[in-house]
C-alpha cells in the first residue's frame, strides 16, 4: 500500500500504475482558475491484495481524508482500516479549520468498530520540532533524534491529538 497526498487530481480522475488499484478522494471544490486539482488523497493497493481481501472505501465525506476498509475473505472478523489524510498548510489559500479537521478525524476513528486496528498516514503539515509527542512518565520510548527544530501551531495540535487519544506517531 502507498498513501498519496496532494494528488492534484480533478473530479473522478485516478492514478494508474501497473499492478495497483487506486482508491481516492479528490478535492470537491477547486478554484475556478485552477488548472489542476489541489490537495486530494488516496491509497494505491497492490492488486494481489484483492485476491485475499475485500477492499472498500468506508468514508470520503471530508476533503483531505479517506478511509479504506480491508476485510479478509477467509475470516470476516479479520478487518483493518487505513486512512490517508492531507491537512493544507497554515495560512495557505486552501487552509481549513484545523480544529474541525481533527474533530472530524476523531469522529471517524470512533466510528471504527471496537477492537479493529487502524493505520493513519498522510501529511498533517504539522511541524513538531522538539515538542513531546508522547505522554511523559507513562510512555517508555527512546528519545527521538530531532532533525527539524521548527514547530508551528499545527504541530502543537497534532501532538495534543495523538497524546489525548493515545495514538502512536511515527514521524519521518
Amino acid at each position: 500500500m502507498i498513501g498519496i497526498t496532494e494528488s492534484h487530481l480533478l473530479k473522478n480522475n485516478i492514478i494508474k500504475i501497473d499492478n495497483y488499484k487506486w482508491y481516492g478522494n479528490n478535492r470537491s471544490h477547486i478554484h475556478t482558475r485552477a488548472k489542476t486539482g489541489s490537495g486530494g488523497v488516496g491509497l494505491l493497493v497492490k492488486e494481489e491484495l484483492l485476491c485475499s481481501h475485500n477492499i472498500n472505501v468506508e468514508d470520503k465525506s471530508t476533503d483531505g481524508i479517506i478511509w479504506v476498509k480491508f476485510s479478509d475473505k477467509t475470516n470476516n472478523r479479520n478487518i483493518f482500516y487505513v486512512c490517508v489524510t492531507y491537512l493544507p498548510p497554515e495560512f495557505s489559500a486552501r487552509s481549513t479549520n484545523v480544529h474541525d479537521f481533527f474533530d472530524t478525524l476523531m469522529s471517524q476513528i470512533y466510528s471504527i468498530p471496537n477492537g479493529y486496528p487502524f493505520y493513519i498516514c498522510g501529511d498533517f503539515n504539522s511541524r513538531i520540532g522538539e515538542m513531546e509527542d508522547f505522554i511523559p512518565g507513562v510512555d517508555n520510548l527512546p528519545i527521538r533524534e530531532v532533525i527539524d527544530f521548527k514547530s508551528n501551531s499545527y504541530g502543537e495540535l497534532f501532538c495534543d491529538f495523538f497524546v489525548k487519544y493515545q495514538l502512536l506517531c511515527i514521524k519521518w
